[in-house]
This record gives structure tokens, C-alpha cells and sequence, in this order.
């Protein structure tokens, strides 16, 4: 064999040996060096990454609200907990001080933050009441006046919208409830132009602009023409003072807050209640914002949540947004009278909850005394009748809907037209020799379903087969219900053509009229009474 291999070799054959194909990943052919900066890089790139989302979502904090809404009530229950002190004062004066101060404090939210600075409900004749409303209505801690009001009519405006809505229930009940209090929204900027478009007047301090709007710093590089954008003298509503007046509050909002909620409380309940400081801090002071804060908050959540029947939730004025009316007492009292907003989004400028004299409600009872009393002037009073007339076009419009759900019968105006002769002749077919067709008002009717179940029997309906029981039908024999006349319309088959249709006609027309009226209640469903 050796000796044959030789001899093959030496005769210039050519042995080809196969190549090896490498199966490993191309980038393994990559130097290592190569690699570990590829890794590097990804790594890199991750962390920085993850480094501008912590910095976007520490930026997006609301720490001004975290602090009051969160911590300084978490450190109250707290201290409850921790030394076993009662929920309830028990110093009988702490106890009668805590629910006075409340009182005060919830009149000067909702009747300055809410009711003057939001909506505009009234004109103050003594200035006082303006210092009043700003700096109680701070011991909330639900922020500066310019910052909530601009936020509550943006909620209004664009209500149930998850993006310009700033507490949107669609976000869901706790977003609605406490979360928009604890992170900016995302939307700065647009709320920084409804600031200016609300309550016009120039930006004069910029570490407001940039503590109130900026998510970004790549958000700020239009702020020269933010600042150009309204020119606050054109405005016929322009009022310089009161523009001048909530800067000043939203500077001082810090201040008025730790002096209304921790020093006021604290000094009363020490040298008038004879109660201690601490007392002071923790009952009128930590815990009364507490309460005043769920008070205020379950008006965005509780009153816009359908589903919690236990509030007894209705829509009488629209049914298009999430606003309901809740009808609980319990809830009355628990919103301090602010239960009723579907009244309230349809009628936001009316300085009450309702038009009723019986509905709990607080802040129209110290507005109204105000009034009487020569403090403010021009209440805001929706007419009884625009009340009247949206709650009516409410229930023309559930009505209708309902009305669209149910069988009425083929329209007249879309029944074909038989003449005596055609309709001789379909009586005396053989085909429908079991069925029986009655006359009513010029209507052909086709009563052969209805016979078996029909109260005078058969018989008599057989007796009435292609005649005209109009009279019999509408007293004549038997007076029928309204309940028959709707039964009976779903039986129509036709118009009888006889040439004397006048009264067919008009039968036609005033159906159409129903049709129209019924469209264009459809049609501003949309529509609101908030012009009123």
C-alpha cells in the first residue's frame, strides 16, 4: 500500500485537504479590546439612562404638596400611635377651638381659594375679606391661590381629559384623589399660558416660572416669547392689583401655611385652651388640615365616580362627564356642601352647590350672611328657571335614548301606500285567508300575532277583518290604553289610499317633528349652561 500511495504521489496527483469553516458569532472575531468598550458603552448608555429618569421623576415631585399632604399628617398619626393620645381632644376648649378653626379655614378656602379666585361668584366690597381668603385658605396646604385656581379651571374646562384635565378620574381614584397633589404634570407649559390667559399679567419672578413649569430645562429656551405672548392691558378683565396680590400670596404661601398651621393653633391652644403647645400643633393645627384636605380632595374623586352607588349618584344637568350629584347627607358633610358637582360644573360661577334652599351647603350661607352684612356684593345666582330648562333637556335626552332602544313601529311616512283594490285583493288571497288585517285611522294593521292573546277574542277580530275599526278601537266598542295604541303601531303594514289622507298626513308631520325635537337634543348633548 506504502508503495502504492508513493507511486500515486509520484504521478502528480493532487491531494485537496477541506477547509474548516468557522461556525462562531462574527463579533468573536472582534479584538477583545473591541468588546469590552462595546460593553462599556451599553453600559454606559444604561445608566445614564436610568440616571435621567430618577432626575425627570425628582424633578416631576411636588415636594411643596408632598410635604403638607403626606409627611406632616403621616407624622401626626404618628405621634397619635406613639404616645396613645386620642384622635378626639381631650381638652374640652382644644376640642371647641379645633372645630371653630375648621370652620374658618374651610369658609376661606372655599369661599376665597374656590368660590372669588376660581370662578369669580361675587365682588369684595371690604378688602380685609382678600387677606382673609388668601391667608387662612393656606393653612389647606393645597398650595398658592394662583397655582390651585389656574388648576381648577383647567379642570373644569377640560374635564375628564387625561392630559389637560390636572386630576382627571379617568386617571383613576387615587390620581383623582391624592396623586395629582404629588406629581407636577406633565403638561407644564400649557398650564403656565392658562395661568396667563386666567389671571393676565406678566411673569415678573422667574424663580416662580421655574419652580411652577419647568419639567426640563430643554422646556425653558421659549420663555422670552412665553412672556410676549398676552399683553395683560388689552385684556377688558385685566386688574393689575389682583394680579399683583396672588404673586404676592404664591411668594408668601410658605409663610402664611407654618403660620396658620403650626404657630396660630399652637399659641391659641397653649394661652387661651390651657392646653399644650404640641396640642395646638397636632389637633387645629396638623390634623384640622388633615380633615380639611379630604374634605376638599373627595370632591375630585368621590363626586366624580359613578360606580360608588353608596353616594347615590345622579346627573341631572349632563351626563357627559364624570361630574354626578351625590345625594348621601354623609357625603354632603364630608365634602363640607360641595356634593352636588354636576350642578356645580354646568353652573360653576352660581356661588352656591344648588339652586334648592335645603341643600347643605356652608360656604352659601356664609357668603349670603357677607352679603347682608355690605362685604362682598354681586352674588352669582343661576335664573330658577336655566336650572329648569338644562334639567329638562337632561330628561328629554335620557328619554330619548330610551325611546331609541325600544320598538315604536315602522314610521308612517315609510309604509307603502295601498289602495282599496290592492288591498281587496291581498284579504282575498288565499295565501292569507288565516291572517287579519284591521283598518285604525287609515293604518293597515297586521293582527294576526297579537289574535290569540287579544282580551275579546278571536271572534271579534275575525268579525273586524279589512274593516275600519277606528270607532271601535277608541271607544266605539272598548276604550284601548295608551299601552294597545303602542302595541298596536307595531303592527302596521300600511297606508290605505283612499284619496282622503289629510288626517294621515298630519299624523306623518307631527311624528317627524318628534324626530327632529329628539335629533337636536341629540345633537347638544354637549353642550353646558357654564355661560350662565
Amino acid at each position: 500500500m506504502n508503495n502504492q500511495s508513493n507511486a500515486l504521489s509520484s504521478k502528480g496527483v493532487k491531494v485537496q485537504k477541506r477547509k474548516v469553516v468557522s461556525t462562531a458569532n462574527p463579533s468573536s472575531s472582534l479584538p477583545h479590546h473591541q468588546l469590552m468598550t462595546h460593553a462599556t458603552k451599553m453600559r454606559r448608555n444604561k445608566i445614564n439612562e436610568m440616571k435621567k429618569q430618577r432626575k425627570d421623576f425628582l424633578r416631576r415631585v411636588n415636594y411643596g404638596s408632598m410635604l403638607t399632604v403626606v409627611v406632616l399628617p403621616l407624622l401626626a398619626i404618628i405621634y397619635l400611635l406613639r404616645y396613645k393620645e386620642s384622635i378626639v381632644p381631650e381638652n374640652q376648649k382644644t376640642l371647641y377651638f379645633t372645630c371653630i378653626y375648621y370652620n374658618i379655614t374651610m369658609l376661606a378656602f372655599t369661599s376665597g381659594y374656590h368660590k372669588y379666585f376660581a370662578h369669580n361668584s361675587f365682588k369684595i366690597r371690604a378688602e380685609f375679606l382678600k387677606y382673609f381668603f388668601a391667608i387662612l385658605g393656606s393653612s389647606c396646604g393645597l398650595g398658592s391661590i394662583r397655582w390651585w385656581a389656574t388648576l381648577h379651571r383647567a379642570h373644569h374646562n377640560f374635564t375628564d381629559d387625561t392630559e389637560k384635565d390636572p386630576y382627571s378620574i379617568k386617571r383613576g381614584f387615587l390620581y383623582a384623589h391624592y396623586g395629582w397633589m404629588l406629581k407636577r404634570p406633565k403638561l407644564m407649559r400649557f398650564y403656565n399660558e392658562l395661568f396667563e390667559q386666567e389671571f393676565s399679567g406678566q411673569i415678573e419672578n422667574q424663580e416662580l416660572v421655574n419652580e411652577a413649569i419647568v419639567e426640563n430645562r430643554s422646556e425653558i429656551e421659549d420663555e422670552v416669547d412665553l412672556k410676549e405672548l398676552i399683553d395683560p392691558t388689552t385684556d377688558p378683565n385685566y386688574n393689575e392689583d389682583l394680579k399683583n396680590f396672588l404673586i404676592w400670596q404664591q411668594r408668601t404661601y410658605l409663610i402664611w401655611f407654618f403660620l396658620t398651621s403650626i404657630l396660630i393653633p399652637g399659641f391659641i391652644t397653649k394661652f387661651i385652651c390651657h392646653d399644650s403647645f404640641i396640642h395646638g400643633i397636632l389637633y387645629p393645627g396638623l390634623l384640622r388640615m388633615f380633615l380639611c384636605q379630604q374634605s376638599l380632595l373627595s370632591t375630585e374623586s368621590i363626586c366624580h365616580l359613578k360606580r360608588i352607588q353608596v353616594t347615590i349618584p345622579t346627573q341631572p344637568f349632563n351626563d357627559t362627564n364624570s361630574s354626578i350629584n351625590c345625594n348621601n347627607p354623609l357625603l354632603s358633610i364630608l365634602t363640607y356642601g360641595q356634593a352636588h358637582q354636576n350642578y356645580h360644573h354646568e353652573f360653576p360661577h352660581d356661588y352656591r352647590v344648588d339652586n334648592s334652599l335645603f341643600t347643605y351647603d356652608p360656604t352659601k350661607w356664609f357668603l349670603w350672611t357677607m352679603e347682608k352684612l355690605g362685604f362682598v356684593e354681586e352674588l352669582s345666582r343661576t335664573p330658577d328657571s336655566l336650572v329648569t330648562q338644562l334639567k329638562l333637556q337632561q330628561q328629554q335626552k335620557v328619554i330619548n335614548r330610551l325611546k331609541s332602544q325600544l320598538n315604536w313601529g315602522t314610521p308612517i311616512s315609510k309604509l307603502p301606500l295601498i289602495t282599496p283594490k290592492e288591498f281587496n285583493k291581498i284579504i282575498a288571497s288565499s295565501s292569507n285567508k288565516d291572517r287579519i288585517y284591521i283598518i285604525i285611522q287609515k293604518i293597515i294593521h297586521d293582527v294576526t300575532p297579537f289574535m290569540d292573546q287579544h282580551p275579546g277574542g278571536v271572534p271579534l277580530l275575525k268579525a273586524s277583518n279589512g274593516q275600519d275599526a277606528t270607532r271601535a278601537f277608541y271607544g266605539g266598542v272598548y276604550g284601548h290604553s295608551t299601552a294597545a295604541v303602542n302595541l298596536l303601531a307595531t303592527m302596521r303594514i300600511g297606508v290605505l289610499d283612499d284619496g282622503k289622507n289629510e288626517e294621515v298626513w298630519k299624523k306623518v308631520a307631527r311624528q317627524e317633528r318628534e324626530v327632529v325635537a329628539s335629533a337636536d337634543s341629540r345633537s347638544g348633548q354637549s353642550h353646558t349652561a357654564e355661560a350662565a
